[in-house]
């Protein structure tokens, strides 16, 4: 069993309480690839409230593949943001993985296509930040449970690397929790 939080915090205000219509933000679901076995993997949904969760999962690294819903374009909606979650083996234990903030800035910029089309782009661009709030942990102290890797290999390479050594690239992205 594994406890955390996942929050989007946007121009630096957190977006809870999530909600199912604007102008609330929808509760952040998450897919992830399983390292052990290779299958994708569908989290459950985090509170409303708080972004809080309570999942029970296989042990093993899950490598986040999205968060959010909708299309690409949404503002909500991220894809690969190298976020690595390592699930230890703890049998009967409730581990604190962190708390992810999805930190989103808003923008706005002229764009001009080749074709001398003019237009306005507007969205939200994310950075990512894992935090520690367990208690007795030392504020601000990053996770080694859920972690942002910015080296991390996503998508074909990603696939690429977990063929030629799953249990390698499993080691490199959790450590010592793979043994």
């Amino acid at each position: 069993m594994i406890t955390g939080r996942v929050n989007y915090v946007i121009d630096g205000q957190i977006k809870t309480p999530y909600g199912a219509f604007r102008p609330a933000w929808p509760a952040p679901p998450m897919v992830a690839l399983n390292l052990t076995t290779g299958d994708p993997h569908a989290f459950g949904q985090v509170a409303d409230a708080d972004g809080s969760f309570r999942w029970q999962l296989p042990p093993g690294a899950y490598v986040i593949s999205s968060i959010g819903m909708g299309t690409p374009t949404d503002e909500s909606r991220i894809s690969w943001p190298r976020v690595v979650l390592c699930v230890p083996r703890a049998p009967g234990a409730t581990v604190y993985v962190g708390h992810l903030h999805l930190e989103g800035r808003r923008y706005e910029e002229d764009v001009v296509l080749s074709t001398g089309t003019r237009y306005t782009s507007r969205g939200v661009r994310y950075g990512f930040k894992v935090v520690d709030e367990a208690p007795g942990s030392t504020s601000g102290q990053v996770s080694r449970l859920m972690r942002h890797w910015p080296e991390m290999p996503i998508g074909d390479r990603l696939v690429e690397r977990w063929k030629a050594d799953a249990p390698g690239l499993e080691r490199e992205l959790c450590g010592a929790l793979m043994r």
